[in-house]
């Protein structure tokens, strides 16, 4: 087992560790930086990093339960939006 840490030189901060039974060697790394906002990890995720250094974002995809659980909150938000304005106009 290892712990590979990722950390910033000049001030020792460690960014990330992780933990692996057989860690491969790393012989070409760079950082992406993505804003906050930008990627809805609720309903995405990122799959890979084309040759460009672009995020490939994949939609993930909900078991049956959870499709029913996010009607459910659409339904909720609807109901709540009517009874806020006071019914259909």
């Amino acid at each position: 087992m290892f712990n590979r840490i990722f950390y910033d030189r000049s001030t020792g901060k460690i960014l990330y560790q992780m933990f692996m039974d057989n860690p491969e060697t790393v012989t070409d790394f760079a950082i992406l930086e993505i804003p906050s906002g930008e990627i809805n990890y609720d309903s995405h995720f990122i799959e890979s990093i084309d040759p460009e250094g672009n995020p490939v974002i994949k939609a993930k995809e909900l078991s049956q339960s959870e499709l029913e659980n996010e009607k459910l909150k659409e339904d909720i938000l609807l109901l709540k939006t009517d009874s806020d304005t006071g019914g259909i106009l």
